[in-house]
C-alpha cells in the first residue's frame, strides 16, 4: 500500500512497506529529473517488495513553477545542498518515528540528478548504512561544481562513512567513462567501501521502464539484483568484517586503459 503524506515543510512524502508488522530497513528514493513521476512510484513499490520499507520525497516542492515541462525533460530544477540535506532530514525524522522502521539501517539511492545527493548527504549525517548512485552523480558539471549552491562531489567523497554503490551505463553521454573511473580512484584514495558495475551498451536511464527509448528489459534486472543483493550484504554486517571491499566490473565491451 502507497502512503502520501505532506510534512511540515509542505514536501510531501510517498512511502510503502511489506506485508510485516517486523521493523524493516529504511531505502530512501530519491527521483530523477522529472520529479515525483510514475517511475518513482513504481521502484519504491518494488523495493516494499524487496523487504524494505520505501520511501521518497518531492526534492522539488519549493518550486512554484509549472510541473509540465519538468515531468517532460524541458526544463530543471537543481536544488542546492543545503535544500537537500534539510529535506532528507526531515523525511528521515519521519520516517523513523514509524514502528515498523528499523532506524539503525538506512539507505539512500539516488538517479540521474539526484545521485549525487547520497554523497552529500552522507557526506554531511551520520546514521546512513549505504548509499548507491545510478546512472548520474558523477556528471562533468558535478565534478566541477559549476552548479550553484552545489559542492562538488570530489570534496564529499573523503568524507563518506559508508560503502557505495555505483551503476552505470557503457552508452552513457552524461556519465563519461573516464569519470566513472576518476570516481573509483577517488574512492580508492579515500579508501572508501564501494562496488561499481558499468553495464555493457547500457544508455543514461536504462533502468526507467515507462521510457521505451532507454528502456534495457534485461540490464534493469541485473541492475536491480545487483542493488539489493548490495543493500541485503551491508544491512546483514557483511561489508563490516575489517577489511577494505573495492569491487570494480567493468562489462567486456567496455575498453578501459588500466595503465592510467
Amino acid at each position: 500500500m502507497l502512503i502520501e503524506e505532506t510534512l511540515a515543510s509542505g514536501m510531501r512524502v510517498w512511502h510503502a512497506r511489506p506485508d510485516t508488522d517486523e521493523p524493516r530497513p529504511l531505502m530512501v528514493m530519491l527521483h530523477e529529473r522529472y520529479g515525483p513521476v510514475q517511475h518513482s512510484f513504481n521502484v519504491i513499490e518494488r523495493i516494499a517488495e524487496a523487504g524494505f520499507v520505501a520511501c521518497f520525497m518531492d526534492m522539488f516542492h519549493r518550486y512554484e513553477g509549472d510541473r509540465a515541462p519538468i515531468e517532460n525533460a524541458e526544463a530543471r530544477v537543481d536544488p542546492t545542498d543545503a535544500e537537500s540535506i534539510a529535506d532528507l532530514d526531515e523525511t528521515l525524522a519521519h520516517m523513523r518515528k514509524m514502528a515498523y522502521v528499523e532506524d539503525a539501517k538506512t539507505g539512500i539511492v539516488g538517479f540521474c540528478l539526484s545521485g549525487r545527493t547520497p554523497l552529500i548527504y552522507a557526506a554531511a549525517r551520520d546514521g546512513v548504512s549505504a548509499i548507491a548512485i545510478v546512472h548520474g552523480g558523477i556528471y562533468p558539471r558535478e565534478y566541477a561544481g559549476s552548479t550553484p549552491g552545489q559542492d562538488t562531489v570530489s570534496n564529499a567523497i573523503p568524507k563518506l562513512p559508508c560503502p557505495v554503490l555505483g551503476l552505470f551505463g557503457e552508452r552513457d553521454p552524461s556519465v563519461p567513462l573516464e569519470n566513472i573511473g576518476r570516481f573509483r580512484r577517488d574512492l580508492e584514495r579515500s579508501r572508501r567501501h564501494y562496488r561499481i558495475r558499468v553495464y555493457a551498451d547500457a544508455p543514461h536511464g536504462w533502468q526507467n521502464s515507462t521510457v521505451d527509448a532507454r528502456y534495457r528489459p534485461a540490464l534493469a534486472e541485473t541492475a536491480w539484483d545487483d542493488t539489493i543483493a548490495f543493500f541485503d550484504e551491508v544491512f546483514a554486517g557483511r561489508w563490516d568484517d575489517g577489511r577494505l571491499h573495492w569491487r570494480f566490473e567493468p562489462d567486456d565491451a567496455v575498453a578501459y586503459d588500466f595503465s592510467a
